[in-house]
C-alpha cells in the first residue's frame, strides 16, 4: 500500500506540474489516458519482439531483449578469440589491466574485475602458464608478486584489442551515429548505478538487495 501511494503521488506531481490549476477530476483523467498509453506502448514493444513474449512491463521486455544481447555478445566473441592466444573477454581485460598498470598485483587486478577473487587468481594463473604473463617476486616480501606482460602477453593484448574494436563495431552496426551516442549516455548510467550498488551489495544475497532495491 506504500509503494502505491508513492507511485500515486509521484503521478499527481507530474500531473500539476502539467496542469498547475487542474482539478481532481481532471488528475483521474490524466491517470486514465497514462494507464491507456501505457498498454499501448506494451502492446507496440510486444510486436517488435522475434517471437511472442508475455511482460507485464516495459523492464520485462528490456530484461529480455539484455538477455539477448549477451548471449550474442558471448557468440561473436568466441568467434573472435577462437585463434587468439586468449580465449574470453575476461582474460582480454585482465591482460589490458596489466598492460596499462604494469607492476601491479593480484589484488589490484580483482578490484577491477567484477568476478570472485578465486576465478580471477586461476584466469591469472592460466595466463602465466600461457607466458602471456610474468609474476615479479617482492624482495622485501617474497609473498607478494607484482605482474607484468610478456612479449607475447603484449603481442596477445594488442592482437585481441584489435580484434575486440571489429566486434564492438558489429555490435552496434545498424545503429547511427545518433543512436550510438544516446545508448553510451543510457549504458554510462546504468554502469554508474551498478557500480554503486556493487561496491554496496558484493557478497550480499539477493534477497538482502531486494530489500533495498525492489521494495
Amino acid at each position: 500500500m506504500l509503494n502505491e501511494g508513492i507511485t500515486l503521488l509521484q503521478e499527481f506531481q507530474k500531473f500539476k506540474k502539467k496542469n498547475p490549476s487542474g482539478s481532481m477530476a481532471e488528475f483521474g483523467k490524466f491517470l486514465s489516458d497514462t494507464e491507456e498509453s501505457n498498454s499501448t506502448s506494451l502492446e507496440k514493444m510486444g510486436e517488435k519482439m522475434p517471437f511472442q513474449f508475455p511482460a507485464d512491463s516495459i523492464d520485462d521486455y528490456l530484461g529480455w531483449v539484455w538477455g539477448r544481447l549477451i548471449e550474442f555478445t558471448h557468440v561473436w566473441e568466441k568467434k573472435a578469440f577462437a585463434n587468439l592466444d586468449i580465449s574470453n573477454t575476461t582474460e582480454f581485460g585482465i591482460l589490458l589491466f596489466v598492460l596499462s598498470h604494469s607492476g601491479c598485483s593480484k589484488r589490484d587486478v580483482t578490484a577491477h574485475v567484477h568476478q570472485e577473487k578465486s576465478t580471477i587468481y586461476e584466469v591469472i594463473k592460466r595466463l602465466v602458464s600461457k607466458n602471456l604473463i610474468i609474476e615479479n617476486a617482492d624482495e622485501n616480501d617474497k609473498r607478494v608478486k607484482s605482474l607484468t606482460l610478456s612479449e607475447n602477453g603484449k603481442q596477445a593484448a594488442f592482437m585481441s584489442l584489435s580484434r575486440m574494436k571489429k566486434v564492438s563495431k558489429h555490435l552496434v552496426a545498424p545503429l547511427n551515429e545518433t543512436d550510438k551516442v544516446q545508448m553510451f549516455d543510457a549504458l554510462v548510467l546504468l554502469d554508474k548505478y551498478h557500480q554503486k550498488c556493487f561496491e554496496k551489495y558484493n557478497g550480499k544475497r539477493w534477497e538482502e538487495m531486494e530489500k533495498d532495491l525492489l521494495s
